[in-house]
């Protein structure tokens, strides 16, 4: 079946769910009780809708209160420019405590954060994977102290994420020492084909640039006197299998910076992924088959899981080859639907239109009776019955 996409005004694309009480979500609350913290921990979870067989990458947000729902909105509006997630947001119960890496003596709650992570490990990941369909990439974000918070994880539990988002990080935290103290190491360290994204807003007071700030012994802002001078040092150690960028944000502050950055984190961290159609505009001698193969080779590489693109993308492709009589690449692209979504009505109905069109009744009486094995279809039944009449 031969489906329209309506790139504009489309409220069925928004990611929510219009329920009997006429609320919008777009989530669940889960609960995970945990002995390492000894509380029970709520979090925020985003499921994207498709293919109930599906596995998808796991975007854990810092703050969930705060942040969940502008990820969820990204993910959602995104998708095809960035790969479908599961977003899952922590949620706080001590924030001081979990998101400090250190003890400090103006803080009596601070330094808990060995601990957080040790939760997020042992405890959150163990319960998402076994609850959620999930696939094996992990994307760790979080903003201020929960920058702070991915940094830790970035240094000490390098291989727990594959991706690690710092959004205004706060590195000023213990005097500076402990950025200091992974400075020093990072000509060392191995990042083992690791993403990492900072995001640096504009804290400098009126009347200042970065030259003067650095200079000042003053703290007078506390986060670009901390975080310029690491970013510098990335570009100066270029730690071995590390990929990463930062940018400086000029018009946003402190509490704004997180929803325009954490798009460009997505988008930065996942710069591979889009398939353009345009490209085979004007390129008839392009096998279209084939470049799908080899786009979704290299996804997959750099994802380290098998990664299928998705049915409407073939979908579309396939009737397009059928409509200029590109018969064997038409034929090679609905049989790879039907092949990585055999549970999918709709790819075998397609594969029955391309029969029809070939005027083969018999594999065309066969796809359209598979089809109608999945899910009845007033429309795969009307073509089925005008073949067997």
């Amino acid at each position: 079946m031969k489906k329209l996409i309506i790139f504009l005004f489309s409220i069925s694309s928004l990611p929510v769910f219009a329920q009997k009480d006429n609320r919008i979500t777009i989530g669940t609350v889960d609960t995970v009780y945990s002995k390492i913290l000894g509380e029970k921990r709520a979090i925020l979870v985003h499921v994207p809708k498709g293919d109930k067989t599906e596995k998808y990458p796991v975007l854990y947000i810092l703050d969930g209160e705060e942040h969940f729902q502008s990820a969820v909105a990204i993910d959602e509006q995104m998708s095809g420019v960035t790969p479908p997630m599961i977003v899952v947001g922590i949620t706080n119960t001590n924030r001081e405590r979990d998101l400090t890496p250190t003890h400090v003596a103006n803080s009596k709650e601070s330094g808990g954060g060995e601990n957080f992570i040790a939760f997020i490990e042992k405890e959150l990941m163990p319960y998402v994977e076994s609850h959620y369909s999930t696939a094996p990439y992990r994307i760790f974000s979080g903003h201020s102290l929960g920058g702070l918070t991915v940094m830790n994880a970035f240094f000490n539990h390098t291989n727990l994420f594959n991706a690690y988002i710092a959004l205004d990080p706060s590195l000023w935290w213990d005097g500076q020492r402990w950025i200091k103290r992974y400075q020093a190491e990072l000509s060392g360290h191995n990042f083992n084909k690791k993403s990492l994204f900072i995001a640096i807003a504009n804290n400098i007071p009126p009347g200042r640039d970065t030259i003067s700030i650095l200079k000042d012994t003053t703290a007078i802002s506390p986060i670009p006197q901390s975080v310029i001078p690491f970013v510098h040092i990335l570009r100066t150690t270029k730690p071995a299998g590390l990929r990463w960028t930062s940018k400086f944000y000029p018009n946003e502050r402190h509490g704004t910076v997180e929803l325009t950055s954490e798009y460009d984190a997505l988008r930065y961290i996942f710069d591979y992924y889009q398939f353009r159609t345009s490209q085979f505009a004007g390129h008839p001698e392009l096998n279209e088959d084939s470049v799908v193969a080899a786009h979704y080779k290299v996804v997959s590489e750099k994802l380290g899981y098998q990664v299928h693109p998705t049915e409407d993308l073939i979908n579309n492709l396939a009737y397009d080859c059928m409509s200029r009589e590109k018969w064997d690449v038409a034929y090679k692209l609905f049989r790879r639907n039907t092949d990585n979504h055999p549970e999918s009505s709709n790819a075998f109905d397609s594969l029955g239109d391309y029969y029809v069109a070939r005027s083969d009744k018999q594999n065309a009486i066969a796809a359209f009776t598979q089809a109608l094995k999945l899910q009845e279809s007033v429309d795969t039944r009307r073509k089925l019955n005008k073949l067997t009449k």
